[in-house]
Protein backbone atom coordinates (compact mmCIF):
# COMPACT_ATOMS: atom_id res chain seq x y z
CA UNK A 1 0.00 0.00 0.00
CA UNK A 2 3.22 2.31 0.42
CA UNK A 3 4.72 1.52 -2.44
CA UNK A 4 1.48 2.01 -4.53
CA UNK A 5 0.95 5.73 -2.43
CA UNK A 6 4.51 6.62 -3.10
CA UNK A 7 3.79 5.44 -6.98
CA UNK A 8 0.71 8.03 -6.73
CA UNK A 9 2.36 10.96 -5.26
CA UNK A 10 5.51 10.35 -7.72
CA UNK A 11 3.20 10.70 -10.55
CA UNK A 12 0.67 13.50 -9.32
CA UNK A 13 3.98 15.62 -8.85
CA UNK A 14 5.53 15.30 -12.31
CA UNK A 15 1.99 15.86 -13.78
CA UNK A 16 1.85 19.43 -11.80
CA UNK A 17 5.07 19.85 -12.73
CA UNK A 18 4.94 19.35 -16.17
CA UNK A 19 1.91 21.19 -16.47
CA UNK A 20 3.23 23.97 -14.91
CA UNK A 21 6.53 24.19 -17.49
CA UNK A 22 5.81 27.32 -19.61
CA UNK A 23 8.57 29.62 -22.17
CA UNK A 24 8.56 33.10 -20.30
CA UNK A 25 10.86 33.86 -23.09
CA UNK A 26 8.92 35.34 -25.58
CA UNK A 27 11.01 35.19 -29.47
CA UNK A 28 11.27 38.47 -30.83
CA UNK A 29 9.44 38.98 -33.56
CA UNK A 30 12.23 39.56 -36.56
CA UNK A 31 10.65 41.63 -39.98
CA UNK A 32 11.86 40.43 -43.05
CA UNK A 33 14.20 43.62 -44.36
CA UNK A 34 13.20 42.24 -48.01
CA UNK A 35 9.68 42.69 -47.28
CA UNK A 36 8.20 45.23 -49.71
CA UNK A 37 5.23 45.74 -48.24
CA UNK A 38 6.73 46.42 -44.68
CA UNK A 39 5.96 49.19 -43.12
CA UNK A 40 8.44 53.12 -42.76
CA UNK A 41 10.75 52.49 -40.06
CA UNK A 42 11.63 55.75 -38.17
CA UNK A 43 14.97 57.16 -36.97
CA UNK A 44 13.61 58.68 -34.25
CA UNK A 45 10.83 56.53 -32.94
CA UNK A 46 12.22 52.93 -34.31
CA UNK A 47 16.22 53.31 -34.27
CA UNK A 48 17.27 55.98 -31.46
CA UNK A 49 15.15 53.71 -28.91
CA UNK A 50 18.00 50.98 -30.07
CA UNK A 51 20.80 52.98 -29.54
CA UNK A 52 19.34 54.16 -25.88
CA UNK A 53 18.03 50.46 -25.06
CA UNK A 54 21.58 48.53 -25.52
CA UNK A 55 23.26 51.09 -23.74
CA UNK A 56 24.78 52.03 -27.17
CA UNK A 57 24.73 55.65 -25.54
CA UNK A 58 27.35 54.43 -22.50
CA UNK A 59 29.89 54.11 -24.50
CA UNK A 60 28.98 55.97 -27.54
CA UNK A 61 27.94 59.61 -25.94
CA UNK A 62 29.07 63.02 -26.18
CA UNK A 63 32.37 62.99 -25.17
CA UNK A 64 32.81 59.48 -25.72
CA UNK A 65 33.88 56.75 -28.95
CA UNK A 66 32.34 57.90 -31.62
CA UNK A 67 29.61 57.95 -33.36
CA UNK A 68 27.75 59.66 -30.32
CA UNK A 69 24.54 57.92 -30.51
CA UNK A 70 22.42 60.34 -28.37
CA UNK A 71 19.31 60.86 -29.75
CA UNK A 72 20.15 64.68 -30.36
CA UNK A 73 23.12 63.64 -32.14
CA UNK A 74 23.01 60.41 -33.42
CA UNK A 75 21.67 61.00 -37.31
CA UNK A 76 24.47 63.56 -38.03
CA UNK A 77 26.89 61.91 -36.55
CA UNK A 78 26.09 58.40 -38.49
CA UNK A 79 26.01 60.54 -41.87
CA UNK A 80 29.94 62.22 -41.76
CA UNK A 81 31.26 59.06 -41.88
CA UNK A 82 31.03 55.21 -43.13
CA UNK A 83 28.05 54.22 -40.80
CA UNK A 84 25.61 54.56 -43.42
CA UNK A 85 25.64 52.87 -47.21
CA UNK A 86 22.44 53.50 -48.65
CA UNK A 87 23.66 51.95 -52.02
CA UNK A 88 24.93 48.51 -50.25
CA UNK A 89 22.76 49.13 -46.57
CA UNK A 90 23.88 45.50 -45.38
CA UNK A 91 27.46 46.95 -45.77
CA UNK A 92 27.00 49.72 -43.73
CA UNK A 93 28.90 50.15 -40.27
CA UNK A 94 25.67 50.82 -38.38
CA UNK A 95 24.62 47.53 -39.51
CA UNK A 96 27.73 45.06 -39.91
CA UNK A 97 29.97 46.28 -36.92
CA UNK A 98 27.54 45.49 -33.83
CA UNK A 99 25.86 42.44 -36.00
CA UNK A 100 24.78 39.78 -34.03
CA UNK A 101 26.60 37.57 -36.24
CA UNK A 102 29.43 39.54 -36.10
CA UNK A 103 32.93 38.87 -33.66
CA UNK A 104 34.88 40.28 -31.22
CA UNK A 105 34.46 42.22 -28.23
CA UNK A 106 31.64 44.93 -29.30
CA UNK A 107 28.55 44.54 -28.02
CA UNK A 108 25.82 43.36 -31.06
CA UNK A 109 22.43 44.06 -31.52
CA UNK A 110 19.10 40.87 -31.43
CA UNK A 111 18.30 39.81 -34.55
CA UNK A 112 15.06 41.38 -34.57
CA UNK A 113 17.27 45.31 -34.02
CA UNK A 114 19.72 44.85 -36.94
CA UNK A 115 16.99 43.46 -39.11
CA UNK A 116 15.33 46.84 -38.06
CA UNK A 117 18.34 48.79 -38.81
CA UNK A 118 18.62 47.32 -42.24
CA UNK A 119 15.12 47.85 -42.90
CA UNK A 120 15.19 51.82 -42.33
CA UNK A 121 18.62 51.90 -44.42
CA UNK A 122 17.33 49.83 -47.48
CA UNK A 123 14.66 52.73 -47.05
CA UNK A 124 16.56 55.30 -47.54
CA UNK A 125 18.09 55.69 -43.56
CA UNK A 126 15.80 58.97 -43.53
CA UNK A 127 16.07 61.30 -40.40
CA UNK A 128 12.65 60.92 -39.73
Amino acid sequence: MKKLLLIVTVVFFALVYASCKYDFIVPEEVIDPNDPDVEQVSFSEDIIPIFTGNNCTACHGTGGQIPNLTPENAFSALNTSRYINTSTPEESLIYTRPHPDGTGSHPTYSEADAALILVWLKQGAENN
